[in-house]
């Protein structure tokens, strides 16, 4: 019985930008006008091993240099934009990497290859043979990098050289030319159909229809776009700037958000709550974070973190010791006024679970409704904290209980079960893809990359969630982990790199 096709999950990742003139961009554009460009990388996860389509470069002097004739303004990069930090998000690094997909091997394609030391490097044959006939003169490929692969055993024997054809379960290559004599494309097959990255022989969408204006062989061009067209039901092309709009496939009226964790202060949790059949006393130390949306026309609110931390710290002394450590300037309000948000003018505060720590500091937000999952609210509406409850009967438009349902265009609620019957999460469309904020039914990213359910009364309940969530994303925030602001410098997740 052959194994099922996987649906794999694509993420372009922006790894810098430029502009170009037209002339560069089409076969007979308008030299005098400038076209946006941007550098991508892909990110194919849903196989057995994490897998990328081209690597990106480091080297910025070296290739503004080289291809200074086509480039308009010298490429910029960020750090933001590294792939290493873009990996990062994911938790991944470049080693953990199984199979890269050489498109070409121009430099700002290849140049980060040695730092994907433990991938397969599958390439287009005819693109190897090509750029390194004649002891490489006149080659159009990367010079170290080629010199690598001729002359180093190890990196010799990690390539893969490709014929068209399916070459991994559900991956097809392509061999195209068009760009460079050997320009391959590969195509992957996801829940949308089959998604194929042609390189730099389809660098914009639009050269779908306007053949891309730098080439090695004119007449090949419009036969390989022809054949992109054909086998692919979408295109990710390698430098078109609204890729991330583009993909993956949502209702043209969705917004996309950026999420910002703002730090609401710390604490010591035992093992014996942190993981299940665990009975060890030592402590990890957990964050409590209070979560904006945003969209740039409205911003959300997801927990309201810890109004009372003495409280809440005397209530939970026997495994949480010493109990919630918080400076003034890390309570809600003041942490909300630093980014420019006026508790009075929130409209929404989504609440994963019904724990004092996730909503007990909802009496600061005096015009907002606070969404809670319906089976969570029965089941703990005579245990609310006092001050709550008061402010749902005197404002009784301000509680909306939900299931699993769209609460905002790009925002839906996920039942979850597990922490508690009713917990929640929240699924928000940004930039980088889906998102799930989990609330703590996954405390830790430990909890669900290591498949350590946290300590749970139904801990059958957990394991259906936890199939949950990586049914819907590979981006998760878990509700406490210190690694958030690791994996996400500033705090800031899901928003395209900015100067």
């Amino acid at each position: 019985m052959s194994a099922k096709t996987p649906d794999y999950r694509i993420y372009p990742l922006r790894h810098g930008k430029t502009k170009i003139r037209a002339s560069d961009a089409f076969v007979g554009g308008d030299p005098e006008e400038i076209v946006d460009y941007a550098l991508y990388v892909f990110l194919i996860l849903g196989g057995e091993t994490p897998m990328m389509v081209d690597v990106g470069l480091t080297d910025l002097d070296s290739m503004n240099r080289g291809a200074r004739a086509v480039l308009y303004e010298p490429i910029s990069q960020i750090p933001e934009e590294s792939v290493d930090v873009q990996l990062g998000h994911f938790g991944l690094t470049p080693k953990d990497i199984g199979h890269v997909f050489i498109t070409h091997l121009h430099f700002d394609h290849v140049d980060n290859l040695g730092d994907f030391a433990n991938a397969r490097v599958h390439m287009g044959r005819r693109e190897w043979e090509l750029a390194t006939a004649n002891g490489c003169k006149g080659s159009w490929g990367h010079g170290r990098i080629m010199n690598l692969f001729l002359k180093d055993p190890g990196w010799k024997e990690r390539l893969v050289l490709e014929e068209d054809g399916e070459i991994l379960p559900g991956v097809r290559c392509f061999q195209l030319g068009g760009h460079t004599p050997g320009s391959t494309a590969y195509a992957f097959s996801t829940k949308h159909g089959r998604v194929m990255m042609p390189g730099d022989t389809v660098s914009l969408a639009a050269n779908l229809e306007k053949p891309v204006g730098v080439f090695a062989n004119r007449e090949e061009l419009e036969p390989a776009v022809a054949t992109v067209k054909r086998e692919a039901d979408f295109v990710l092309a390698s430098h078109e700037p609204r890729n991330n709009e583009l993909w993956p496939p949502r209702p043209a009226e969705t917004p996309l958000h950026t999420i910002k964790a703002l730090y609401n202060g710390k604490c010591e949790v035992r093992d014996y709550i942190t993981f299940q059949a665990s009975s060890s006393e030592a402590t990890r130390t957990f964050n409590l974070y209070v979560w904006l949306v945003r969209n740039g026309e409205k911003t959300v609110v997801v927990e309201t973190g810890v109004k009372d931390a003495a409280g809440f710290s005397a209530s939970t002394e026997r495994y949480i010791p010493g109990g919630v450590v918080q400076k003034p300037e890390e309570r809600t309000p003041e942490l909300l006024r630093r980014e420019g948000v006026n508790p009075d003018g929130v409209e929404h505060v989504l609440i994963t679970h019904l724990h004092p720590d996730h909503y007990d500091y909802f009496d600061a937000f005096p015009n907002a409704q606070m969404v809670v999952n319906r089976r969570e609210f029965e089941e703990s509406r005579d245990r609310l904290i006092p001050e709550v409850a008061r402010q749902l009967e005197s404002r009784p438009e301000a509680l909306r209980l939900v299931e699993e349902e769209e609460i905002l265009p790009g925002i839906r609620a996920i039942p979850l079960g597990c922490h508690s019957a009713g917990s929640q999460g929240f699924l928000v469309e940004t930039w980088l893809g889906p998102v799930l904020l989990t609330g703590d039914v996954v405390y830790l990213y430990e909890n669900l990359e290591a498949d350590r359910i946290i300590n749970s009364e139904d801990p059958d309940a957990c394991r259906r969630a936890y199939a949950k969530i990586r049914s819907l994303t590979d981006i998760i925030l878990p509700a406490h982990d210190p690694l958030v602001l690791k994996r996400w410098p500033g705090g800031i997740i899901g928003a395209l790199p900015r100067p």
